[in-house]
Protein backbone atom coordinates (compact mmCIF):
# COMPACT_ATOMS: atom_id res chain seq x y z
CA UNK A 1 0.00 0.00 0.00
CA UNK A 2 1.14 3.56 -0.75
CA UNK A 3 -0.16 6.05 1.77
CA UNK A 4 0.37 9.69 2.60
CA UNK A 5 0.41 10.92 6.18
CA UNK A 6 0.60 14.65 6.89
CA UNK A 7 2.52 16.00 9.87
CA UNK A 8 5.08 13.19 10.17
CA UNK A 9 7.98 15.03 11.78
CA UNK A 10 6.87 14.36 15.37
CA UNK A 11 4.16 12.81 17.51
CA UNK A 12 1.26 10.83 16.12
CA UNK A 13 2.19 11.35 12.47
CA UNK A 14 5.73 10.09 12.99
CA UNK A 15 4.51 7.07 14.98
CA UNK A 16 2.01 6.18 12.26
CA UNK A 17 4.59 6.53 9.50
CA UNK A 18 7.07 4.31 11.34
CA UNK A 19 4.38 1.71 12.02
CA UNK A 20 3.29 1.43 8.39
CA UNK A 21 6.88 1.41 7.15
CA UNK A 22 7.63 -1.47 9.51
CA UNK A 23 4.55 -3.25 8.13
CA UNK A 24 6.05 -3.06 4.62
CA UNK A 25 4.13 -0.14 3.13
CA UNK A 26 5.41 2.89 1.23
CA UNK A 27 4.82 6.15 3.10
CA UNK A 28 4.85 9.73 1.87
CA UNK A 29 5.08 12.24 4.70
CA UNK A 30 5.32 15.98 5.08
CA UNK A 31 5.94 18.76 7.56
CA UNK A 32 7.17 22.33 7.50
CA UNK A 33 10.64 21.20 8.52
CA UNK A 34 13.10 18.48 7.58
CA UNK A 35 12.42 14.77 8.00
CA UNK A 36 13.08 12.87 11.22
CA UNK A 37 12.51 9.47 9.58
CA UNK A 38 15.21 7.72 7.57
CA UNK A 39 13.84 4.74 5.66
CA UNK A 40 14.21 3.58 2.03
CA UNK A 41 10.41 3.46 1.54
CA UNK A 42 9.80 6.89 3.07
CA UNK A 43 9.56 10.10 1.07
CA UNK A 44 9.43 13.42 2.88
CA UNK A 45 8.25 16.79 1.60
CA UNK A 46 8.94 20.08 3.35
CA UNK A 47 5.71 21.96 2.77
CA UNK A 48 3.45 24.51 4.38
CA UNK A 49 0.01 22.94 3.94
CA UNK A 50 -1.60 26.37 4.36
CA UNK A 51 -0.05 27.24 0.97
CA UNK A 52 -2.13 25.68 -1.81
CA UNK A 53 0.67 26.07 -4.34
CA UNK A 54 3.08 24.07 -2.17
CA UNK A 55 0.41 21.43 -1.56
CA UNK A 56 -0.23 20.99 -5.27
CA UNK A 57 3.51 20.73 -5.95
CA UNK A 58 3.82 17.96 -3.36
CA UNK A 59 1.01 15.93 -4.93
CA UNK A 60 2.52 16.40 -8.39
CA UNK A 61 5.73 14.87 -7.05
CA UNK A 62 3.79 11.94 -5.61
CA UNK A 63 2.06 11.39 -8.94
CA UNK A 64 5.38 11.44 -10.80
CA UNK A 65 7.00 8.92 -8.45
CA UNK A 66 4.14 6.56 -7.61
CA UNK A 67 1.30 7.33 -10.00
CA UNK A 68 -1.32 6.62 -7.32
CA UNK A 69 -2.22 6.64 -3.63
CA UNK A 70 -4.12 4.01 -1.68
CA UNK A 71 -4.80 6.06 1.45
CA UNK A 72 -4.46 9.58 2.87
CA UNK A 73 -4.27 10.31 6.59
CA UNK A 74 -4.79 14.00 7.37
CA UNK A 75 -2.98 14.20 10.70
CA UNK A 76 -1.32 17.63 10.62
CA UNK A 77 -3.00 20.18 12.85
CA UNK A 78 -2.52 23.14 15.13
CA UNK A 79 -4.19 24.60 18.20
CA UNK A 80 -4.26 27.64 20.47
CA UNK A 81 -5.86 27.22 23.86
CA UNK A 82 -7.19 30.58 25.02
CA UNK A 83 -10.50 32.23 25.84
CA UNK A 84 -12.10 33.37 22.59
CA UNK A 85 -12.12 36.98 23.85
CA UNK A 86 -8.31 36.95 24.03
CA UNK A 87 -7.68 35.00 20.83
CA UNK A 88 -6.62 37.32 17.96
CA UNK A 89 -8.44 36.92 14.66
CA UNK A 90 -5.25 35.96 12.84
CA UNK A 91 -4.73 33.07 15.25
CA UNK A 92 -8.24 31.74 14.65
CA UNK A 93 -7.77 32.04 10.89
CA UNK A 94 -4.45 30.18 11.07
CA UNK A 95 -6.13 27.35 12.98
CA UNK A 96 -8.78 27.03 10.27
CA UNK A 97 -6.17 27.31 7.52
CA UNK A 98 -4.31 24.25 8.84
CA UNK A 99 -7.06 22.22 10.48
CA UNK A 100 -9.75 22.62 7.83
CA UNK A 101 -8.67 24.25 4.57
CA UNK A 102 -5.40 22.30 4.37
CA UNK A 103 -7.36 19.08 4.95
CA UNK A 104 -9.86 20.05 2.26
CA UNK A 105 -7.06 20.85 -0.21
CA UNK A 106 -5.16 17.64 0.53
CA UNK A 107 -8.35 15.65 0.00
CA UNK A 108 -9.03 17.39 -3.30
CA UNK A 109 -5.53 16.73 -4.62
CA UNK A 110 -5.37 13.19 -3.23
CA UNK A 111 -8.61 12.11 -4.90
CA UNK A 112 -6.88 12.35 -8.29
CA UNK A 113 -4.40 9.70 -7.11
CA UNK A 114 -6.75 7.66 -4.94
CA UNK A 115 -8.93 7.04 -8.01
CA UNK A 116 -5.94 5.23 -9.54
CA UNK A 117 -5.57 2.86 -6.58
CA UNK A 118 -5.63 -0.86 -7.32
CA UNK A 119 -7.23 -1.51 -3.94
CA UNK A 120 -10.91 -2.44 -3.95
CA UNK A 121 -11.57 0.68 -1.92
CA UNK A 122 -9.14 3.53 -1.25
CA UNK A 123 -9.49 5.65 1.86
CA UNK A 124 -9.18 9.08 3.43
CA UNK A 125 -8.90 9.38 7.21
CA UNK A 126 -9.15 12.73 8.99
CA UNK A 127 -8.18 13.38 12.62
CA UNK A 128 -10.67 14.99 15.00
CA UNK A 129 -10.74 15.52 18.76
CA UNK A 130 -12.84 15.15 21.90
CA UNK A 131 -12.85 18.95 22.00
CA UNK A 132 -15.78 18.71 19.56
CA UNK A 133 -18.30 16.63 21.58
CA UNK A 134 -17.05 18.01 24.90
CA UNK A 135 -17.06 21.70 23.84
CA UNK A 136 -13.98 22.36 25.98
CA UNK A 137 -13.54 25.90 27.26
CA UNK A 138 -10.59 27.74 25.76
CA UNK A 139 -10.66 25.71 22.55
CA UNK A 140 -13.36 27.45 20.54
CA UNK A 141 -11.47 27.95 17.26
CA UNK A 142 -9.76 24.56 17.54
CA UNK A 143 -12.96 22.61 18.23
CA UNK A 144 -14.88 24.56 15.60
CA UNK A 145 -12.24 23.73 12.96
CA UNK A 146 -12.38 20.04 13.89
CA UNK A 147 -16.19 20.11 13.89
CA UNK A 148 -15.92 21.35 10.31
CA UNK A 149 -13.65 18.39 9.55
CA UNK A 150 -16.26 15.98 10.91
CA UNK A 151 -18.88 17.54 8.63
CA UNK A 152 -16.38 17.25 5.77
CA UNK A 153 -16.18 13.52 6.51
CA UNK A 154 -19.96 13.11 6.33
CA UNK A 155 -20.48 15.08 3.13
CA UNK A 156 -17.31 14.03 1.31
CA UNK A 157 -18.04 10.36 1.98
CA UNK A 158 -21.20 10.73 -0.13
CA UNK A 159 -19.57 12.80 -2.85
CA UNK A 160 -16.70 10.34 -3.29
CA UNK A 161 -18.68 7.11 -2.99
CA UNK A 162 -19.03 6.82 -6.77
CA UNK A 163 -15.21 6.73 -6.99
CA UNK A 164 -14.99 3.90 -4.40
CA UNK A 165 -13.16 6.24 -2.03
CA UNK A 166 -14.16 5.98 1.62
CA UNK A 167 -13.86 8.94 3.99
CA UNK A 168 -13.79 8.49 7.76
CA UNK A 169 -12.53 10.28 10.84
CA UNK A 170 -10.85 9.31 14.09
CA UNK A 171 -11.56 11.31 17.24
CA UNK A 172 -8.72 11.43 19.74
CA UNK A 173 -8.78 12.05 23.49
CA UNK A 174 -5.75 13.74 25.10
CA UNK A 175 -2.48 12.33 23.72
CA UNK A 176 0.96 13.49 24.80
CA UNK A 177 2.03 15.55 21.77
CA UNK A 178 3.33 19.05 21.03
CA UNK A 179 -0.30 20.24 20.98
CA UNK A 180 -0.92 19.18 24.58
CA UNK A 181 2.44 19.58 26.29
CA UNK A 182 1.59 23.15 27.38
CA UNK A 183 -1.72 22.07 28.94
CA UNK A 184 -1.53 21.80 32.76
CA UNK A 185 -1.42 18.21 33.99
CA UNK A 186 -4.43 18.83 36.22
CA UNK A 187 -6.55 19.72 33.18
CA UNK A 188 -5.37 16.63 31.29
CA UNK A 189 -6.29 14.46 34.28
CA UNK A 190 -9.74 16.05 34.45
CA UNK A 191 -10.33 15.21 30.78
CA UNK A 192 -9.08 11.65 31.19
CA UNK A 193 -11.51 11.18 34.09
CA UNK A 194 -14.38 11.81 31.63
CA UNK A 195 -13.36 8.82 29.48
CA UNK A 196 -14.71 5.32 29.97
CA UNK A 197 -11.10 4.09 29.74
CA UNK A 198 -9.46 6.22 32.40
CA UNK A 199 -5.89 6.53 31.18
CA UNK A 200 -4.14 8.75 28.68
CA UNK A 201 -4.26 7.68 25.05
CA UNK A 202 -0.91 6.65 23.51
CA UNK A 203 0.26 6.35 19.93
CA UNK A 204 0.09 2.56 20.32
CA UNK A 205 -3.65 2.96 20.96
CA UNK A 206 -4.05 4.86 17.70
CA UNK A 207 -2.18 2.78 15.12
CA UNK A 208 -4.60 -0.17 15.24
CA UNK A 209 -7.78 1.84 14.61
CA UNK A 210 -6.01 3.82 11.86
CA UNK A 211 -4.86 0.61 10.17
CA UNK A 212 -8.42 -0.72 10.36
CA UNK A 213 -10.08 2.42 8.99
CA UNK A 214 -7.80 2.71 5.94
CA UNK A 215 -7.56 -1.02 5.32
CA UNK A 216 -9.59 -3.74 3.66
CA UNK A 217 -11.31 -4.77 6.89
CA UNK A 218 -13.37 -1.55 6.82
CA UNK A 219 -14.43 -1.55 3.17
CA UNK A 220 -18.08 -1.14 4.19
CA UNK A 221 -17.48 1.82 6.53
CA UNK A 222 -17.61 5.43 5.36
CA UNK A 223 -18.83 8.77 6.68
CA UNK A 224 -18.07 7.86 10.29
CA UNK A 225 -15.88 9.40 12.98
CA UNK A 226 -14.65 6.84 15.51
CA UNK A 227 -13.82 8.24 18.94
CA UNK A 228 -11.29 6.42 21.09
CA UNK A 229 -11.34 5.94 24.84
CA UNK A 230 -15.09 5.87 25.40
CA UNK A 231 -15.68 9.61 25.38
CA UNK A 232 -19.44 9.64 24.67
Amino acid sequence: MILMITGTRTGIGKALAEYFLEAGHDVVGCSRRHATIDHPRYRHHEVDLADLGQTKKMFRSVRQEYGKLDALVNNAGTSSMNHFMTTPEEVSRKIFDINFFAVLNCCREAVKLLRKSTEKSSAILNVSTVAVPWAIEGQLAYSASKSAVEQLVRVMSKELSTFDIRVNGIGLPPVHTVLTRSVPRSKIDTLIARQAISRQCTTDDIVGPVEFLIGRQSEFITGETLFLGGVH
